[in-house]
């Protein structure tokens, strides 16, 4: 197995705050003003419940030792539970409407997501990688969550709480207050210390992670290969090295969370022991009274914890910006094809296809070359040709995939540009070589373009190309679950529903796109004796290897580096003795003479 090479979007780490992202995300907010309202309220009232229960205790030592007024200590004593009442449902307010918000705000972004990633182009997922496109609707939006959930509404908290627990500190007794800051800097030396190599070790620990992912899911998903040529004990020792790296990495990282949280226990405690010191001799001298020693004790050790908070909350505002460019740069790709303004529904077709002087090509490489076909309703048309020929392209821009550069491709005289997409691609039905069925039914894969369909249809769909016996001897018939992408069948069973699928949707205009290349000989015979029934009065094309189905086509289109180069019926192009004959006496004679003997 080959060195593991992963992209680690996650360990990016941008600016704390980037205006633009920031006001595109919270505009996510705008339709829970009220909600947010609410939770900010929360947050206010929580938190200055919080502050008020110590000066609650600073007030009963003072009553006790000073005045002795057990009516005012009943009276604080009160207070102090209406404060705990108020605070507990200000603090569950808080919790559900934060995670609320969050809730609903991911729900929005993977929504929006997800219908803008179904109009986008197939290039541009191509291009991306459906891993890349995964992560940023996974991870990304995950931590954008996490954003909404804890880091925005934490981050307002402990502002808050650093605010009351100074303002109460200095109206209290200012010196005092001056004194306790005094371990400020020192706090924000080692904070900066810290976040300069930790967060350089966290990094290298989500990558070490990642690699043991992609390593465990290469390994996994190509376990039939590794086994049969035996790699397991050297795939055990390539786990076992990057393995190693991720526990190194995660020790690298413990060492400095191990380092951040004793210092700051420690500077806590010499704050207090600092107030301890000079507050006594104030409350000696009586410039300061006990309680009120009571109560600064009290904060300083609630002073450094929103401190150490707003430092993590710090790198998750971090991630979140770069999170936030991510999703907006998908959400902000405009799709390759799309349809005009004026566009209209093309109308119930007859299946007439005229490709008129087409140029076509990927960036800036012209693929396609003034190509000019034209195709009657109900003839099929093989195209044949090696490797890059620009077989698939001419399918791709059939199906409107992608647009022309130059010329146009007409149906019964619509330029396809002209009508909208669904309209077109609702008329027209294909079977890929790689066939993808759905994690459901396959009744509800077959289906899959008809959702209308009665039970009736979808059987006689599967009859007709002879797979509706061996669905009836599954466990559930029709209704046997369909694993991921189709493992639990074999590939010719997989491509005898993705026929069916393609049937039942009723197209007036069927692609095959190698759709028999991996099917074995007695099931082409199934589909071929299907195909004879369901091809009449159908536009068909096909791109295909397999001799029968091109020896049958009404055209047989021969293409060499984005050009037509040869077209006729098969016995037209051999007779001619042209490129078409020399690629079948080298790639086809012997599939041809296997075909003979079985005919």
């Amino acid at each position: 197995m080959g060195q593991i090479r992963v992209q680690v979007e996650d360990e990016v780490l941008g600016k704390a705050y980037d205006s633009r992202i920031a006001s595109r995300l919270l505009g996510f907010l705008t339709p829970y003003r009220s909600r947010l309202l609410f939770t900010t309220a929360m947050v206010i009232l929580g938190t200055v419940a919080d502050l008020l229960l110590p000066k609650y205790f600073s007030m009963v030592i003072d009553e006790v030792r000073q005045e002795q007024r057990m009516s005012m200590v009943n009276l604080i004593g009160i207070a102090f539970v209406v404060t705990v009442i108020i605070r507990f449902f200000a603090n569950w307010g808080q919790f559900y409407s934060t995670q609320w918000l969050g809730g609903r705000v991911v729900f929005d972004i993977r929504n929006r997501m997800f219908r803008h990633l179904q109009n986008l182009s197939i290039g541009y997922i191509d291009k991306r990688g459906v891993g890349t496109v995964m992560t940023r609707i996974q991870n990304d939006v995950a931590v954008i969550q996490e954003l909404f959930s804890e880091t925005v509404i934490g981050i307002i908290s402990n502002v808050l709480v650093l605010v009351g627990i100074i303002v109460i500190m200095l109206i209290t007794n200012w010196k005092l207050a001056l004194l306790s800051f005094l371990v400020l800097p020192i706090m924000t030396l080692v904070m900066a210390y810290w976040q300069k190599y930790a967060k350089a070790a966290y990094r290298m620990t989500r990558r070490t992670l990642s690699i043991v992912n992609a390593n465990l899911a290469e390994s996994i998903a190509g376990m039939r290969v590794v086994q049969a040529y035996t790699r397991e004990p050297t795939n055990m020792k390539a786990f076992r090295k990057i393995n190693g790296d991720n526990l190194d990495a995660s020790i690298e990282a413990a060492k400095y969370s191990s380092m951040l949280f004793p210092t700051v226990s420690f500077l806590s405690s010499a704050s207090t022991a600092m107030i301890v010191y000079f507050g006594g001799r104030l409350v000696f001298n009586e410039a300061l009274s006990l309680g009120q020693l009571v109560l600064f004790i009290a904060f300083i050790d609630r002073f450094f914890a929103p401190i150490r908070e707003l430092s993590q909350q710090y790198s998750t505002m971090q991630s979140a910006m770069v999170a936030g460019e991510r999703i907006f740069e998908v959400l902000d790709v405009e799709p390759e094809v799309q349809d005009k303004r004026d566009a209209y529904e093309l109308p119930e077709i007859e299946g007439k296809v005229d490709y008129n002087n087409v140029t076509f090509g990927y960036g800036n490489t012209e693929i396609l070359h003034d190509i000019d076909l034209h195709v009657q309703p109900g003839e099929t048309v093989a195209f044949v040709g090696e490797t890059g020929a620009g077989k698939s392209s001419m399918i791709n821009l059939l199906m409107r995939f992608s647009d022309v550069w130059s010329g146009s491709i007409t149906i019964d005289g619509h330029d396809i540009r002209d009508v909208t997409q669904e309209s077109l691609r609702s008329q027209l039905g294909i079977v890929l070589q790689d066939t993808f069925l759905f994690g459901s039914t396959i009744r509800q894969n077959i289906a899959y373009a008809r959702s209308d369909a009665t039970s009736q249809e979808i059987e006689q769909a599967a009859r007709d190309v002879g797979v509706h016996d061996f669905i009836e001897k599954l466990p559930d018939g029709y209704d046997t679950e369909v694993q991921e992408r189709g493992v639990s069948l074999s590939i010719g069973q997989r491509q005898l529903i993705s026929f069916a699928r393609a049937l039942l949707a009723d197209p007036k205009i069927l692609i095959l796109d190698e759709a028999t290349s991996s099917i074995d000989t007695q099931t082409e015979q199934l589909i071929q004796e299907a195909l004879k029934r369901v091809l009449v009065g159908r536009t068909s094309f096909v791109i295909a290897h397999r001799l029968s189905t091109i020896r049958k086509a009404d055209k047989v289109v021969v293409m060499d580096e984005g050009r037509i180069v040869e077209m006729g019926a098969h016995d037209e192009l051999i007779a001619a003795s042209g490129m078409y004959y020399n690629l079948y006496t080298m790639q086809w004679r012997d599939q041809g003479n296997a075909a003979e003997s079985e005919e």
